[in-house]
């Protein structure tokens, strides 16, 4: 059975699934469904259309699928709004906008997003991803699996960031950033995930990775010739075709590399 405090405001167009606690101040307005077993701390305001899965965590002052921060956007559209999968944690203050054009702005599975983190509209975020506090994300982007984004650090409009990429603390990034890469400095790349790599168990793709990464960064090459030779070498692992590809992929162009010698 749900637990729904009494001062909680939702509209007749909501869902509730069983096992389901509103706290106090919540306010759900428009086309919500909500998968059993969430929690709603207290004042955590809500804006279909949104479509929200079993066992996620909000905590209070989240916003999730309000308008986005866009002067062509006519919020009387109706549009395709956001959708959150399972087992997330909202911490306090994250805000998520809605999608402006046919697709959701959508969040995937296992995420831990902390205080005030933000994720804009028409965004896409896969599964186990952690953004410390005060993270932005822009709108359009594409964040792939188990990345981490450090504390106030920024993603731009319309970059990908791949899998088991991470954004050091503070950093600001404008172009994509190479699955199993770290980001340390602004608009950079500066080295492979070593570290998380062998954290995940991944030990064995990481001499294969690292050459991968070699190519594409310290040899000069043209992006395309360079992946082209990533994927003749090491074409029988995996991660280093799934870097490969995300090179070939890329559409506003890779983060350079930090040759400068840091101290």
């Amino acid at each position: 059975m749900s637990k729904i405090h009494p001062s909680a405001s939702i509209d007749s167009t909501v869902e509730i699934a069983g096992d389901v606690e509103i706290g106090p101040g919540c306010i759900f307005e428009g086309d919500i469904r909500i998968g059993k077993g969430c929690t709603f701390k207290a004042n955590v305001y809500m804006k279909g259309p949104l479509v929200i899965g079993e066992g996620n965590v909000f905590y209070p002052n989240c916003y999730i699928g309000y308008e986005p921060q866009d002067k062509k956007f006519d919020p009387e559209t109706k549009g395709a709004g956001t959708l959150i999968g399972k087992n997330n944690i909202f911490r306090e203050g994250v805000s998520i906008h809605r999608a402006t054009g046919e697709a959701p702005t959508t969040i995937g599975e296992e995420n831990y997003l902390m205080v005030n983190s933000h994720v804009g509209h028409d965004s896409v975020m896969g599964n186990e991803n952690v953004l410390v506090n005060g993270s932005l994300v822009a709108g359009h982007v594409e964040i792939a699996n188990k990345v981490i984004m450090g504390g106030n650090s920024a993603v731009h409009q319309g970059v990908r960031v791949g899998d088991m990429a991470m954004i050091s603390g503070g950093v600001a990034i404008a172009q994509d950033l190479t699955p199993f890469s770290v980001s340390h400095y602004l608009k950079t790349v500066g080295s492979l995930n070593v570290i998380g790599l062998r954290r995940g168990g991944y030990r064995e793709h990481i001499k294969p990775l690292q050459k991968s990464f070699d190519i594409l960064y310290k040899q000069n090459l043209p992006n395309k010739k360079a992946a082209a030779m990533i994927l003749d070498e090491f074409g029988d692992d995996e991660m280093c075709v799934k870097f490969a590809e995300f090179v070939l992929g890329t559409k506003r162009g890779i983060l350079k590399y930090d040759v400068l010698e840091r101290t």
